[in-house]
């Protein structure tokens, strides 16, 4: 097998090298910067942080799953748009964890939902459908139903534990969007 002899002149071929370098250099400066950007956002989290409460204003299921997140910090207004495994209800309250030193820089915690009056949920039972559980997540899907409609819903817990399917589980639902709804054990009172 005969290679063809490119038809490029040394000062095309050295263009060319060029490119390829800066495109190389790029490339290693941006995973430079999301890995320096990664840890320190760590850090900023793990060192000097507080929590707070933040609600679902939103979501995108374009190419990814993302809940629109509000939340207040000394009286500002901040908002940020994590990655999730789940798209979440409008209106949902959940914890976040902030960076005192920048605000901006948050992470939600999904399995702690956070109801700020108990009065606008009921107690009813529900039954479980599946749990799926791996290292770093583990969702809860249950039915229910409320008022004489059905409702399917998935939490996200820190542990599945004993819920096996087909348990029967109490839960609170929001008596005006019977769509959210939790698992009672979850639920801390702010």
């Amino acid at each position: 097998m005969k290679i063809e002899k490119d038809n490029l002149t040394p000062k095309k071929k050295k263009k060319i090298y060029l490119q390829i370098l800066l495109l190389g250099i790029i490339v290693c400066a941006f995973f430079f910067y999301k890995n320096y950007d990664n840890e320190n956002r760590e850090k900023l989290l793990s060192e000097n942080f507080e929590f707070t409460f933040c609600k679902i204003i939103g979501s995108n299921t374009y190419k990814s799953k993302t809940n629109f997140l509000e939340y207040n910090v000394d009286g500002i207004k901040y908002e940020t748009r994590p990655l999730s495994s789940r798209i979440f209800n409008i209106g949902e309250f959940y914890r976040i964890k902030y960076s005192k030193s920048n605000p901006e820089i948050s992470e939600v915690d999904y399995t702690k939902p956070i109801i700020l009056n108990k009065n606008d949920f009921d107690f009813t039972s529900g039954i479980i459908t599946k749990t799926f559980e791996k290292e770093s997540l583990s969702v809860l899907s249950f039915s229910y139903n409320y008022q004489n409609e059905n409702y399917e819903r998935d939490v996200i817990l820190e542990k599945i534990g004993e819920l096996k399917n087909g348990k029967q589980i109490e839960i609170l639902v929001n008596k005006k969007n019977p769509k959210i709804s939790y698992l009672s054990e979850q639920i801390k009172s702010e």
